[in-house]
């Protein structure tokens, strides 16, 4: 049976129902695609964020002091515990910075960033019962900032969490550092701009819809092509168009309003898509050049040679950033020039050989950064009044100067010049402004740790002096020098036939043997030096030395040399105490005269009764 026509769908009715279900998906498909594109973008922004803020404050950590805590609120504790609150309060969406060790049971926290009230701080030695995936499965062979996939959330909120090695000064990682960062504002501006969206889609339902009508009125024939069409963009083929029909007009216009939207969609999502790789670009080289800062400071920080130190950052910095001459100058003593100490260039080398160096004043960048501590970059040298033609770097087309400070104080310069012009950014200055602080603490390291060595060779020169003086007068005193064992008592050497008392002590410091007799000479080596030795002769000439036998040797000339210089502190204080003890008795006794002339006959007869028969004491006073 046939349905009655009234109930059929007319087909303005199905043109209007068709095309309001068409421009409702179109503008479904563009709010999904915008709210995709920007929830994408807030996502990786905050990654960026969290990468360049984590990669920067494991710079800031000292690893020696981190493997020294062993309690809260000790006071390596307190130290690292501040300097990651600063960390923490350089973001205001930064909730939870803390450093983390791993032993036998897993890993631990070490020291959670706290203030007083702060809730959910993990204390120290506390295990880390449910760490995220990344860090859980990499902790061991994290060497540069990593970061978790996603968001978690737990009941202090949403978070996002990054991680990064942590070394000592020697070079070796001891421990990971961990930054959270809150994704609450991200996720509410997500929300926001969905609820903002489907409020737009919600007020844009009855244009659509009446939209549709009058189409529906005008069009018959195109109505199935332009709902392919439509169809078409909501897949995603933005460059899909409606071909204009000739009649209706109303159907031509509807035709080209519809082609002027799609192309101002296109545009429109074009745009958004070059705004993301753009920012993404920016993000990555910025990833990039602080990842190159970490690599430079981890290299610079295991080198305490200043010979070798700067020419090393020189060589790296222009490795990592593709600087074709990177030249570091220090100041001289008086402080009037600044001296070229290291390049990577050939021109630089022919300068170092010159040995070049620059007046601090105003007529070249270097001369103006190292007398006004201040940056100085020239993005154009033909142009740039403060430089100067330099024949050595004549490809020189953009030159910067950054101050290497310690403490406030000017040390040097860190010159870098490109052949390319405007080839610095703001982001470039301000990586290089942080790796020259990092080069300028490595330079101030290495100076220090020279003029310590240089110290301590001195002190033990002086010590060594002092130990072969004590020495030589010691042996000047003693009654004997030596004792020979000849197989039944130990006799001094001069009771026995007449051998000399001492021999000539060995060079080396080492046991050593003569090949014609066989005997076995060890040093008695004290604190470097060497105050006698020990020989063993065998009676028989084929009798070969076992190596137990050596060993025996030189630890009892070891024993033997400490209990020696035992002896000869005793004695030296008894020696002392003497003194001390006969000038405190002829004092007495002269102090108890009051009269010039029974002071000095006393004074001269107690020294010579102190002095014995052998020598001769007199006292005259001087005449004007």
């Amino acid at each position: 049976m046939n349905r009655p026509l009234f109930r059929q769908p007319s087909l303005l009715t199905l043109l209007t129902a068709a095309f309001t279900i068409a421009g409702a998906l179109i503008s479904a498909a563009i709010i999904a695609l915008l709210y995709n594109n920007f929830r994408s973008e807030l996502r990786q922004e905050l990654r960026n964020r969290l990468i360049s803020i984590t990669t920067v404050a494991a710079l800031q950590q000292d690893g020696d002091t981190l493997v020294k805590v062993a309690a809260r609120n000790d006071e390596f504790y307190n130290k690292i515990n501040q300097q990651n609150l600063k960390i923490r309060a350089s973001d205001p969406d930064l909730v939870y910075v803390y450093t983390m060790r791993k032993n036998e049971q897993g890993i631990y926290f070490v020291v959670d960033a706290n203030l007083p009230g702060d809730e959910g701080i993990a204390d120290f030695g506390q295990p880390y019962e449910e760490p995220g995936p990344t860090l859980a499965e990499n902790f061991d062979a994290i060497n540069q900032t990593v970061i978790e996939p996603d968001f978690y959330t737990d009941e202090f909120g949403s978070f996002l969490s990054a991680y990064a090695p942590i070394y000592n000064s020697s070079g070796e990682k001891v421990g990971v550092l961990g930054v959270d960062i809150a994704a609450n504002r991200v996720l509410e501006k997500e929300r926001r701009f969905l609820n903002q969206s489907l409020l737009i889609f919600a007020a844009t339902l009855p244009l659509i819809a009446l939209l549709g009508y009058l189409i529906g009125r005008q069009l018959a024939i195109p109505v199935a092509q332009m709902t392919r069409t439509a169809q078409h963009i909501t897949e995603g083929n933005l460059n899909e168009r409606v071909i204009e029909p000739k009649i209706p007009k109303e159907a031509a216009v509807m035709a080209s309003s519809f082609n002027h939207m799609a192309q101002k969609l296109a545009e429109l999502v074009n745009n958004l898509e070059a705004q993301v790789a753009e920012r993404t670009q920016k993000s990555e080289k910025r990833a990039a050049q602080l990842q190159a800062v970490s690599s430079v400071a981890r290299a610079i920080a295991s080198l305490q040679e200043t010979n070798l130190l700067l020419p090393e950052i020189t060589r790296l910095i222009s490795q990592q950033f593709g600087f074709y001459h990177v030249g570091i100058f220090l100041l001289d003593e008086a402080r009037e020039f600044a001296v070229l100490q290291a390049a990577n260039s050939e021109g630089g080398r022919r300068m170092l050989q010159r040995q070049h160096k620059l007046r601090l004043d105003m007529k070249s960048i270097v001369g103006y950064t190292a007398s006004r501590g201040e940056p100085r970059i020239a993005l154009d040298v033909g142009t740039d009044s403060v430089f100067f033609n330099n024949p050595d770097l004549p490809d020189t087309r953009s030159e910067m100067a950054l101050p290497l400070r310690v403490g406030g104080r000017v040390i040097g310069v860190l010159d870098v010049q490109s052949t390319q012009p405007n080839a610095f950014t703001e982001e470039d200055i301000a990586v290089l402004a942080t790796l020259a602080d990092q080069a300028a603490i490595a330079i101030e390291n290495a100076r220090l740790f020279s003029e310590a060595r240089g110290a301590l060779k001195e002190s033990e020169q002086t010590f060594a002096r002092y130990v072969k003086q004590e020495w030589g007068s010691f042996i000047r005193q003693a009654r004997n020098t030596g004792y020979l064992f000849d197989g039944q008592r130990a006799v001094p050497f001069e009771e026995k036939d007449g051998r000399a008392q001492t021999a000539a002590l060995p060079q080396t410091g080492r046991l050593s043997m003569e090949k014609d007799s066989g005997e076995l000479v060890v040093p008695l080596r004290l604190k470097g030096q060497i105050i006698g030795i020990l020989k063993a002769r065998p009676k028989n000439l084929n009798r070969k030395w076992t190596d137990d036998e050596r060993v025996l040797l030189e630890a009892a000339a070891e024993r033997a040399a400490l209990a020696l210089e035992n002896a000869r502190l005793v004695d030296s204080a008894q020696r002392r105490a003497s003194r001390e003890r006969v000038i405190g008795e002829i004092a007495a006794k002269v102090s108890a005269i009051s009269e010039m002339d029974a002071i000095m006959q006393a004074a001269v007869e107690e020294l010579g009764r102190r002095l014995g028969s052998a020598a001769e004491v007199s006292l005259e006073l001087e005449r004007e």
